[in-house]
């Protein structure tokens, strides 16, 4: 059996070996990572310094996954290795990510780095294509598409975070993430009860 020891040693050789799997599922499980994988930031940030940009791709969204989930004792004892992490994912951003599913991931590790709870784990809801909530007036469950614009919505951007996230998408030329960005930002009416909600509030009160 590969022991993480020697699962570090091929990763960091190698962005593309089979290793970066095996680090992945030691670290975390159905969405939430060990807080002890905090002890990885060290080590993902000086491997992912050694990378290209396109290379550290995977190794910084898996650093972001980590951070957000880390105690804030982790937080602090790893606060330079976060820094340097977030650095390198916005080098990763400016260089233009693999494909708009990347972007996204790269945008939500940038959050995981700056410890927001609920968009640093959230915000691939958009990569997912729908999100399912309740109407907060009459509890009837919604399942929202977010791929074509789902005709209860009305298109908004009802945060600041939403609407830097929406310029960033638009910016580095992902048009599709920043219109759907503004699907997940906007307002939703009932289809049951015609209430009208942010449909991005309800999202983070009900976090996966």
């Amino acid at each position: 059996m590969t022991s993480l020891q020697e699962a570090l040693d091929a990763a960091a050789d190698d962005p593309a070996s089979p290793a970066w799997d095996f680090i992945w599922q030691e670290s975390c499980h159905q969405g939430t990572c060990d807080p002890a994988s905090a002890d990885l930031l060290p080590w993902l940030a000086r491997t992912c310094a050694n990378f290209s940009c396109q290379d550290r791709e995977r190794a910084v969204v898996l650093a972001g996954f980590i951070a957000v989930d880390a105690d804030d004792k982790s937080r602090g004892l790893y606060a330079e290795d976060i820094a340097t992490l977030r650095a390198l994912t916005l080098e990763c951003l400016a260089s233009g990510a693999s494909s708009d599913t990347t972007f996204v991931y790269l945008q939500q590790a940038i959050l995981g780095f700056d410890g927001d709870e609920v968009w640093g784990k959230e915000l691939d809801r958009i990569n997912d294509g729908e999100v399912d909530v309740q109407c907060p007036a009459c509890d009837e469950d919604l399942l929202i598409d977010l791929q074509t614009g789902d005709s209860s919505i009305e298109p908004g951007l009802s945060s600041q975070l939403a609407t830097r996230l929406n310029a960033e998408a638009l910016r580095l030329g992902h048009e599709s993430v920043a219109t759907t960005l503004t699907y997940l930002f906007g307002r939703v009416s009932c289809p049951e009860c015609g209430a009208t909600f942010n449909l991005a509030d309800e999202v983070a009160s009900h976090p996966r």
